[in-house]
């Protein structure tokens, strides 16, 4: 085994497109981060996840495990018979809050043009009965994050920007978790992940969020940055072994 470095910060998206939580810990199942993306707002009439890649709106609300936090302040209980009804007024679309179903696949809309809001958007198929994007992990290291600070400070890396589940502080160069792609690395005592590939960025990354403004040249500084990968920032994880991982937890490259 050879040392990588460590978790740095652990985070969960209760409510998918939605402010996440910075935690001490994370549980990790066979299928993923136990209350990681385990809601997400449906729209009704195309029966498709509604996600913050087209509608940005979406990212002002912050959520927990028991409640969503309007920008206004008012609360919207997950579990409340209201709360579609309740969402559909705040985003005046007709949405339902749901829970990923055993065997479905909803797929979400995203553009390959992220910095137009008005280019074509695609469906793109979640894993069935799941409702992340491709894989049940995101990691980003902190090598990148601090490196693309530097190489282009004019631009805001804030982590919220990226939506990771763990960030691994280590020293390395910029992107080098993408040669991680096909390996496995185990997090701490039990934990072991299956590194899938690098993580292609969306139209996420530009928008504007509680505390962050948009941001759309952050498209071209990582096609500029990442050479070998342009527009990719982070990788996606399968889980081999479960288990519990919390921060300061050492981090190693399997043979």
């Amino acid at each position: 085994m050879n040392p990588l470095g460590k978790v740095a910060q652990c985070w969960r998206h209760p409510v998918k497109s939605m402010q996440g939580e910075s935690r001490s810990g994370l549980s990790i199942t066979a299928t993923g981060v136990d209350g990681d993306r385990a809601w997400a707002l449906i729209d009704i009439a195309a029966n498709r996840i509604l996600s913050a890649k087209r509608t940005g709106a979406v990212l002002a609300a912050r959520a927990s495990d028991h409640a969503i936090q309007l920008p206004d302040g008012s609360a919207v209980a997950l579990e409340d018979p209201n709360a579609s009804l309740a969402l559909s007024g705040w985003l005046t679309h007709d949405v339902r809050l749901a829970r990923p179903r055993p065997g479905e696949q909803l797929a979400y809309q995203m553009t390959f043009d992220p910095p137009n809001d008005d280019a074509e958007y695609f469906d793109i198929p979640s894993p069935e009965g799941s409702f992340v994007d491709l894989a049940p992990l995101h990691l980003v290291t902190t090598a990148t994050l601090v490196g693309c600070a530097a190489a282009r400070p004019d631009l805001d890396w804030d982590v919220r920007r990226f939506r990771p589940n763990l960030v691994i502080d280590l020293d390395g160069e910029l992107f080098c978790e993408d040669r991680w792609s096909g390996h496995a690395i185990q997090v701490g005592p039990e934990v072991v992940l299956e590194v899938v590939q690098p993580t292609v960025r969306c139209a996420m990354p530009l928008r504007a969020q509680p505390g962050l403004g948009r941001q759309p040249r952050l498209f071209s500084a990582l096609n500029e940055l990442n050479t070998a990968s342009p527009n990719h920032l982070g990788v996606y994880a399968g889980v081999r072994t479960p288990g519990p991982i919390r921060v300061g937890d050492p981090v190693m490259l399997l043979s």
